[in-house]
């Protein structure tokens, strides 16, 4: 089957195959007649597409992959730290391992994959799945577009995450998404972080060169009153690789939820991190670190909804570009009227290293209530050539001092995320990039060195 010619014997056939639940069964056929009933999107009518063209920049005639051809996954961020982690490795359609320390099972914490977890664990499978991508009669929830709506239909393979209240896992949680073969995926996750409880999760995507791939995601986070949750999603596709991705959090009372998305590889890549700020007194901290190269599209839509008073949130995307390539960010943050003492604040700046490449930033803030504070802002610029001169003035040569001052660039972002590993990943991924640089065509703005010599 391919995505545009879904039918609905054809996701009765796989429900059946794999012997879900009932309800879990019924859940997809209600997912499957809101598909029917909606178009693709159509970036002229629908603002939040009008950046990405849908119909240009992603192919749905493409076969579903529900299954794995025995390729290993590459080694993971947390394959490399001194602790004993959880993971589940999923590869094409298929959970190809699910592993968990015995001392985080004796304390019920659980990591397995979804299908597994909604017949044995079913209550709260299905009290959460979905619950973030069809609204509610409160409003939260959001009745999302046909690419999500696909998902809830017909997802293949899947990733569930549980951790019991007062439960603190140390070492980070990774879920990796490898993708082997051409086709469509439909990966879905589900983390449930209980009352008082703190985890780190590690959402790590990668493909194998040459792949042809269209790759449609939804991970669903519940941070439950008081938890503590960080999610690091890293975007390290091949060049081939289109990728959708909803990644949303239902944020509870008293919650601390910190976002980090690390944007280098892919053809096109449309990151959606959202959240539903639901309980009074929660924080919600997004950032962003992306480097685009030539040919590459990136689409970033961080989106926060304050529904409960004394929130607060704060986002900050930084990115560099070189080749010809495309930025979008689209910053949206909604204050709904009863979010009284809301504080909240959006920023992102964009590097311009090479003709060709283009960044454009809307930030955008919707407030129905007056007692709140709320800013927003974006800068997009070359490097300054006083700090190259001032570099090479000590003797560092050029290209070592843009490399410096590129890096440093992103020193901020990667400084407010400090978890196990990401760093030094990141900056291996940032070098990469650099390296592949043409670092003579660099542009630098000298307006302001010419100001400072003249002075």
């Amino acid at each position: 089957m391919t995505l545009d010619t879904l039918t609905e014997d054809q996701v009765t056939a796989r429900s059946d195959a794999a012997a879900e639940p009932t309800w879990l069964r019924d859940r997809r056929l209600a997912a499957f007649k809101r598909f029917v009933d909606q178009p693709w999107p159509d970036s002229r009518a629908d603002e939040f597409w009008r950046s990405t063209p849908f119909d240009r920049r992603f192919d749905v005639a493409r076969e579903v992959v529900a299954t794995a051809d025995g390729v290993a996954a590459p080694a993971a961020i947390v394959d490399g730290l001194d602790a004993a982690t959880a993971i589940v490795r999923i590869v094409d359609g298929e959970v190809v391992d699910a592993t968990v320390p015995t001392a985080l099972a004796e304390q019920g914490v659980v990591v397995t994959d979804l299908a597994t977890a909604a017949a044995e664990h079913g209550d709260l499978v299905a009290r959460y799945l979905g619950a973030q991508t069809t609204a509610d009669e409160q409003g939260t929830g959001a009745n999302e577009d046909r690419t999500i709506v696909l998902s809830d239909a017909a997802w293949t393979a899947g990733a569930f995450i549980h951790v019991p209240s007062e439960v603190t896992v140390a070492a980070p949680i990774s879920v990796q998404v490898h993708v082997t073969r051409p086709g469509a995926h439909l990966p879905r996750v589900l983390a449930v972080i209980g009352p008082n409880a703190a985890a780190s999760l590690y959402l790590e995507h990668s493909s194998e060169p040459g792949i042809d791939a269209l790759v449609d995601e939804v991970v669903e986070v519940i941070a439950l009153d008081g938890s503590h949750v960080a999610v690091a999603t890293l975007q390290g596709w091949e060049d081939q690789i289109q990728h959708l991705s909803l990644q949303k959090t239902q944020v509870h009372r008293d919650a601390t939820v910190r976002h980090l998305a690390i944007t280098t590889g892919g053809a096109t890549v449309r990151l959606r991190p959202e959240f539903d700020i639901i309980g009074p007194g929660a924080h919600v901290r997004p950032l962003g670190l992306y480097f685009a190269d030539e040919g590459q599209w990136f689409d970033l839509q961080p989106y926060i909804r304050h529904f409960a008073p004394r929130s607060t949130s704060d986002v900050l995307y930084k990115g560099a570009l070189q080749g010809r390539s495309r930025t979008v960010f689209r910053g949206n943050v909604f204050v709904h009227r009863d979010a009284v003492g809301t504080v909240t604040d959006e920023n992102n700046r964009s590097l311009i290293l090479t003709d060709g490449a283009r960044a454009d930033a809307t930030p955008f803030l919707e407030i129905e209530c007056s007692d709140i504070v709320a800013g927003h802002g974006s800068a997009t610029g070359q490097i300054d050539a006083r700090h190259l001169f001032y570099l090479q003035a000590r003797g560092i040569p050029r290209e070592e001092a843009l490399r410096l001052i590129v890096v440093g660039f992103f020193r901020e972002v990667l400084a407010l995320m400090d978890l196990p590993g990401i760093g030094d990943r990141a900056v291996a991924d940032l070098e990469a990039e650099i390296a592949r640089a043409d670092l003579e065509r660099i542009a630098v703005n000298d307006a302001a060195l010419r100001e400072h010599e003249e002075d």
